[in-house]
């Protein structure tokens, strides 16, 4: 900045906006102003960076500041901190998502202009258009402002694509011209991925957090054996477990899933009990079954007799869960045997 002070002066500048790096905090730190309404309590508790506590929502959160700097002298003589909060929503079944910039001005100490005021845009791209980007407003101190951009993506049919996206958030007096402006470039998630007609037997378009692994649970009180039955192969090593070890991988390809049961189911002997079938972990549709997994019995997948209502319970709900989460083919996700519900 003090390198550009002196082409500043000869322009007529008297005073120029300067951005700072963003303050440390901790992590579970309570932010001035606190959480915003409609931003989620846990992003406050978040210390570093992005991250997605679903496959639709990341948020994160920072305290930043703006210094006014006296052109003739390099004196720092104004400025202000603000609690900076960013929130990105993603609409499942639309291929639409929100993204929200929320503001909280603190600390405003020194010869700061009560004209500026703060504007915001959003970009992405490719195959995305930005909508309803909210226009500037004036600077207020310990409330919150609130900005936000509607996106739509138009991913062709049949595809999938990496949407990339950033925010710029622009503070500016007004009546200082062209050199008396703030402006903060926010880099968006890396891992936002959106398709057209690739969620297994829908044909619209949805977007996700691709990194972020779901995971899917069972309940003991509604699908008692299938819990203890998945519990007993994550214990002897099958994949899939959340606390611990590799994930499992969604798998569109019926022939391969009958593969996979048959292949699994034929180390059972014996007829069934009445009323119960083949139960096999990891599930047909997984890529870590039986024969696509190519491992072996019963430390990588399992068999056993189960309840058939139960059976059939379980399979509807993974069906649900893989619809509800949007996994697409080779999707990752976890798969917890909940005991204690």
């Amino acid at each position: 900045m003090k390198k550009q002070l002196s082409s500043l002066r000869a322009k007529g500048v008297d005073k120029v906006m300067c951005t700072n790096p963003p303050k440390p905090k901790l992590a579970a730190e309570e932010p001035p102003g606190g959480v915003p309404p409609n931003v989620p309590s846990w992003c406050k508790d978040e210390p570093t960076g992005w991250y997605g506590a679903s496959r639709f929502n990341q948020c994160f959160w920072e305290i930043q500041s703006v210094d006014w700097v006296e052109v003739d002298t390099g004196e720092i003589v104004g400025g202000m901190d603000f609690t900076h909060y960013r929130d990105m929503v993603l609409l499942w079944n639309k291929g639409e998502f929100t993204y929200g910039e929320h503001i909280w001005v603190h600390n405003e100490w020194g010869d700061w202009d009560p004209t500026t005021q703060i504007r915001f845009g959003g970009h992405c791209n490719p195959d995305c258009t930005a909508t309803s980007v909210s226009g500037p407003k004036p600077l207020q101190f310990r409330t919150w402002l609130q900005f936000n951009v509607t996106l739509t993506a138009a991913v062709p049919a049949n595809t999938v694509e990496d949407i990339w996206f950033d925010s710029e958030l622009i503070w500016t007096t007004p009546t200082g011209g062209d050199f008396d402006q703030a402006v903060y470039v926010t880099d968006g998630p890396t891992d936002l991925r959106c398709d057209n007609g690739m969620l297994k037997g829908w044909s619209n378009t949805g977007c996700v957090f691709s990194d972020v692994w779901p995971t899917l649970t069972y309940k003991r009180s509604e699908v008692e054996e299938i819990v203890g039955h998945i519990s007993r192969a994550q214990a002897r090593g099958a994949p899939g477990n959340p606390a611990g070890g590799f994930p499992l991988t969604r798998m569109y390809d019926d022939a391969d899933a009958q593969q996979n049961h048959d292949d699994a189911c034929s180390y059972l002997t014996g007829s069934p009990p009445a009323g119960a079938n083949c139960d096999e972990y990891p599930m047909a549709h997984t890529y870590e079954g039986a024969y696509t997994g190519g491992g072996s019995y019963p430390a990588d997948f399992s068999a056993e007799w189960v309840n058939a209502t139960q059976n059939s319970r379980a399979g509807g709900q993974y069906s649900a869960f893989a619809q509800a989460q949007r996994l697409l083919d080779k999707d990752a996700f976890f798969v917890k045997a909940d005991m204690n519900s």
